[in-house]
C-alpha cells in the first residue's frame, strides 16, 4: 500500500512538473519577444539587409521611396551589389504595415527605412534597437510614438503652413482665409491647429469647415462662398477624391485654392508650395548610407528639415481667375501648368 502511495505521489510530481514545462513554454510563445534596448552602429559586411516600409501606393511616397532608392546606389549600396533590399507596400492596409515591420525586426535588418508617418511609427513599435530612417514622417518631435527612441532618425514632412501663405498671399488676399478639413485625418487636424497660429500671427480671419465623409460634399464645400477669399486644403484622402468637386464651385465663386501638396496644383489648384519628395527620399538615402559606415548610430543624426521645397503654381487658374503674378514669383516656379494641364517647364 505503502509502495502504491508513493508511486502515486510521483506520478502527480511528474504531471505537476510537466504543467509547469508546458506553461512557461506557451507564454514564452505567447509573449513578444524581449526587445534589446541597445542601439549599436551597423557591423561592416559585405552585404547589407535593408527594409523599405512603405504604408501607401501614394504618389509622393513611391517618389520617397525612387530618391532613397537612387541615394543608396550613389553611396555604393546597390539593390543586388553591397544591399540586399527588401521592400514592402502596404497600400494604407495597418494590419499588413504592423506585421512587415515585425517580420523585419525578426529578419534582424540591419537597417529600417520607414516611408511616411505611419511606417514609422510601425517601425519603432516593433524594434527599439535596429537603426530606423524615416523619410516624410509628420511631427517627428513632437509626436508621443516617436520618443526615447535611440534608434530612430529622419527627414520631416511637417507641413510648411507659414511658408504657403506668404507666398500665396503675394498674389491673392488671404485675409479671410477658409480650410477645408478632414476632422478624422490625424495630419489635417494637426494642420488646423499650425494655421489657426499662423492666423492669430499675421491678423488673418480664419473660417474653418470640418468635412464629414459620411456627408453629401457639395453643400459642405458650398458653406465656404461667401466668408473667403481663399481656400486652403490640406491633404486627406477623403478631399481628394472630391477635389475636382472642390475646384468647380471655387473656381465658379472666384476664389482660388492653396493646395499642400502639387498633385492639387495640377488638378486645380492656384498655388502649393510642397516638398520635392523624390529630393526628401534621396536625402533619407542619404542618411540611411551614413548609418550603414557604421560611425554613428541614428541619435547621432539630427532629424532634418527639407531645405528646398517647390513652388508650383497653376498658369491656367491664374489666367482665370485673372491672379497678379509677380515676375519673380513666376521665375523661382519649379512647374507651371498650362491650359492643357502639361508643365510648362520641369
Amino acid at each position: 500500500m505503502a509502495s502504491k502511495l508513493k508511486q502515486l505521489w510521483w506520478l502527480m510530481l511528474i504531471f505537476a512538473v510537466c504543467n509547469v514545462v508546458m506553461a512557461v513554454m506557451l507564454y514564452q510563445s505567447s509573449s513578444p519577444e524581449p526587445v534589446n534596448e541597445d542601439v549599436v552602429p551597423v557591423a561592416a559586411k559585405n552585404v547589407y539587409s535593408i527594409g523599405i516600409l512603405q504604408s501607401d501606393d501614394l504618389a509622393e511616397q513611391n517618389k520617397m521611396t525612387a530618391g532613397v532608392l537612387a541615394a543608396l546606389e550613389a553611396e555604393g549600396y546597390s539593390k543586388g551589389g553591397r544591399a540586399k533590399i527588401d521592400i514592402v507596400q502596404a497600400k494604407g492596409n495597418d494590419k499588413k504595415l504592423e506585421a512587415s515591420a515585425k517580420k523585419f525586426a525578426r529578419d534582424k535588418k540591419d537597417l529600417i527605412i520607414a516611408i511616411g508617418t505611419d511606417s514609422a511609427k510601425a517601425a519603432v513599435k516593433a524594434t527599439k534597437n535596429i537603426p530606423i530612417v524615416g523619410v516624410g514622417v509628420m511631427n517627428f518631435k513632437k509626436d508621443k510614438d516617436f520618443a526615447g527612441h535611440r534608434n530612430l532618425t529622419g527627414i520631416m514632412d511637417n507641413p510648411a503652413i507659414l511658408t504657403q501663405i506668404r507666398m500665396a498671399s503675394r498674389c491673392m488676399s488671404v485675409k479671410k482665409l477658409g480650410i477645408l478639413y478632414n476632422p478624422g485625418d490625424t495630419a489635417a487636424s494637426l494642420q488646423v491647429e499650425i494655421l489657426r497660429e499662423v492666423a492669430a500671427q499675421k491678423g488673418i480671419s480664419l473660417y474653418e469647415v470640418a468635412y464629414q465623409p459620411d456627408k453629401a460634399a457639395a453643400p459642405q464645400i458650398q458653406k465656404l462662398v461667401g466668408h473667403i477669399t481663399a481656400l486652403y486644403v490640406p491633404e486627406d484622402r477623403e478631399l481628394l477624391s472630391h477635389f475636382d468637386e472642390i475646384v468647380k464651385i471655387m473656381t465658379d465663386a472666384g476664389i482660388p485654392i492653396i493646395g499642400e501638396q502639387a498633385e492639387m496644383v495640377r488638378r486645380g489648384a492656384v498655388i502649393s508650395v510642397s516638398p520635392s519628395y523624390y529630393r526628401m527620399g534621396f536625402a533619407g538615402g542619404q542618411v540611411a548610407a551614413k548609418l550603414l559606415k557604421g560611425d554613428m548610430i541614428p541619435e547621432d543624426i539630427p532629424i532634418m528639415r527639407q531645405q528646398d521645397p517647390n513652388i508650383v503654381i497653376n498658369m491656367k487658374q491664374v489666367n482665370y481667375l485673372n491672379i497678379p503674378l509677380p515676375g519673380d514669383l513666376w521665375q523661382r516656379s519649379r512647374k507651371l501648368y498650362l491650359y492643357d494641364g502639361q508643365p510648362a517647364r520641369p
